[in-house]
């Protein structure tokens, strides 16, 4: 019993050690880790399939579309294993891209994180919130034409939470009823069972509003349990066990991975688009060499990194077909230590808030970034109507009366703040954080030294060892419909609180700002939020969770990540926000080639 108990510690420790510290290459790990919560359907009600949609772009004439089309799409793997099993597969940012083209569940993300029904027709959702009744598609097959059962979703989803193999990302399945006991073998009940071959019926362990963005995840797919059976888990990777509008049909993970049209999916393929090359790219000149690909016409499209974007902005040809998506569903912060001085003070932390200068961060980083004041990022207002609250503007003058209240009068006295920054990034990049934290010198007088002496496994290691980091800068994503990242970050028990930020009960009081009862608040509010089905209510509970957030400066809001790609105009039809990138959230039937010289 308590070595099980121990791999799901070991299992949740994996998850934690996956997390970012704040780089892109980071990010891309994590992406998708706080897939939180989306505006749960109100009791008993039942909610239908959207009409699907008509196909290749409707000003297109048939004789327009180029046929028997192949397209390449480089992936960067940024040096992680690629595995192609989706209950064996890590959270890792270019498989939440390219595994929805192969493999399918319930529900699905849209572009911008919007929940989508998948194989599902309809769903309703119990008086209590806890259990989810959903109805299979009579037209839903796997790709080697066997029909989709309630079973099959059963079967994958304890295949996902075997205990003596489970998922990586078995914690999105944590909602569920009788998790933990399940994995830890002390119990064989889970919430989760076949009402018919047609219905299914998942049990939360509470009403937790967030559970169907945890659903949309790939760990939640359905596989053939027949070809699982034949190929066994080491087989070619579960070939045609998947649901989605493609198939794979070659795969080296060392180079590429093929696929090629499902001609079972319930929503057809592509008219134009006949094999999909993913070439495997990484290393420092991963973003080089698929631009260079891109420019000799060998890849569809191609992300454009700052390192890139002026060179890219300067070529007539290429300028045409920058794009960028505006509406970001990221957000990058300053965090403090609560138990590391000078930040143990809320005034010094407030201090720094209002010092920054944001339009000088946006200067840096060459309009990569949208200055904000706000946690939640503006994908969650297009989605939920949700209006996150706003810290205060730079006022200098301020900040210096904060430094002097904590006995730092122009940053005299103060202890030592240090900002690690990975050796691995560029030198670029490292010199755009010296002229950031020089901004905040030359406003407030506070020195901060900067070290980039240190690996991202050291920095890691140094923050396990202090049990947070001093200063540090992180990047935050939500791809929900909801603010739920508010509540899974900074909630007192949460281990990306715990152990980085630390705020917590125990935070000493300084005059009328009091954060260890904001936090004891905090706490409250997001409690009553996570599982709250009137949008309304919920979205004013995660609104005041927000602010305490912001009043105890936990984190000081700096930008928005704008997205930049490039992708050629004579493909159509793709769909791509937030959620997405680069890469369309599928390569549908909507999607086609146009003729081109």
């Amino acid at each position: 019993m308590v070595k099980h108990r121990n791999e799901l510690a070991e299992l949740e420790r994996a998850w934690r050690r996956s997390q970012p510290v704040g780089t892109r290459r980071e990010m891309l790990k994590w992406s998708a880790i706080a897939a939180g919560a989306v505006a749960t359907m109100g009791t008993g009600v039942a909610v239908a399939a959207p009409a699907q949609p008509s196909g290749a772009p409707a000003a297109l004439r048939q004789q327009d579309i180029e046929k028997d089309v192949t397209i390449t799409v480089p992936l960067d793997p940024y040096g992680q294993v690629v595995t192609l099993d989706p209950h064996r597969s890590v959270n890792w940012g270019p498989f939440w891209a390219m595994f929805p083209n192969v493999w399918g569940g319930l529900v699905r993300y849209d572009e911008n994180a919007k929940v989508q029904l998948d194989l599902a027709e309809s769903y309703t959702v119990s008086e209590d919130g806890k259990t989810y009744t959903f109805k299979i598609r009579s037209d839903a097959k796997f790709a080697n034409g066997n029909k989709v059962t309630a079973d099959h979703f059963v079967t994958s989803w304890k295949r996902a939470l075997n205990p003596d193999q489970p998922s990586p990302m078995a914690y999105f399945m944590e909602p569920v009823r009788n998790y933990r006991k399940y994995l830890q073998k002390t119990s064989d009940a889970i919430g989760f069972k076949a009402i018919d071959d047609a219905t299914v019926e998942i049990t939360l362990s509470r009403a937790y509003s967030y559970f169907l963005s945890y659903l949309a995840a790939y760990v939640w797919s359905v596989v053939d349990p027949t070809v699982v059976d034949k190929e066994g888990d080491e087989g070619f990777p579960l070939k045609d066990a998947g649901t989605g509008p493609w198939r794979f049909t070659e795969f080296d993970a060392s180079s590429q991975l093929v696929m090629e049209p499902n001609p079972n999916h319930y929503g057809g393929v592509s008219p134009s688009i006949v094999k999909v090359v993913w070439p495997f790219v990484t290393g420092p000149t991963a973003a080089n060499t698929a631009l260079n690909m891109y420019k000799q016409d060998k890849a569809i499209s191609a992300d454009v990194p700052i390192s890139l974007k002026s060179s890219v902005e300067r070529d007539p040809d290429l300028s045409k077909e920058l794009a960028s998506i505006q509406t970001s569903g990221s957000v990058r912060v300053l965090a403090f230590d609560f138990k590391q001085e000078p930040f143990t003070d809320v005034r010094v932390r407030k201090a720094f808030g209002l010092a920054v200068d944001r339009d000088k961060f946006k200067s840096l980083f060459e309009d990569t970034w949208t200055p904000t004041r706000s946690f939640t990022p503006p994908v969650v207002t297009l989605n939920s109507e949700y209006q996150p609250p706003q810290a205060s503007d730079t006022d200098v003058n301020q900040a210096k009366s904060l430094l002097e209240a904590a006995g730092f009068k122009d940053g005299e006295g103060i202890p030592q703040i240090t900002y690690y920054q990975p050796s691995e990034d560029t030198e670029d990049e490292k010199a755009r954080w010296r002229s950031f934290l020089d901004s905040i010198t030359e406003a407030i007088g506070v020195q901060i030294s900067h070290d980039t002496s240190m690996s991202l496994d050291q920095i890691e290691q140094l923050r396990l060892d202090n049990g947070g980091l001093q200063f540090n800068v992180t990047w935050w994503w939500n791809t929900t419909e909801t603010p739920y990242l508010v509540s899974q970050v900074f909630s007192s028990t949460s281990p990306y609180n715990k152990g980085f930020v630390n705020w917590d009960d125990t935070a000493p009081d300084q005059g009328d700002l009091k954060p260890g009862a904001d936090s004891r608040e905090f706490d409250t509010l997001v409690k009553k939020a996570d599982v709250e089905q009137d949008q309304a209510t919920r979205n004013d509970l995660y609104k005041q969770a927000e602010e305490l957030v912001l009043r105890n400066a936990v984190c000081v809001p700096l930008a928005n990540w704008v997205q930049q790609y490039v992708q050629k105009a004579y493909l159509q039809g793709t769909k791509q926000g937030p959620w997405t990138g680069r890469i369309p959230v599928w390569f549908d039937k909507d999607a086609v080639v146009v003729k081109h010289g």
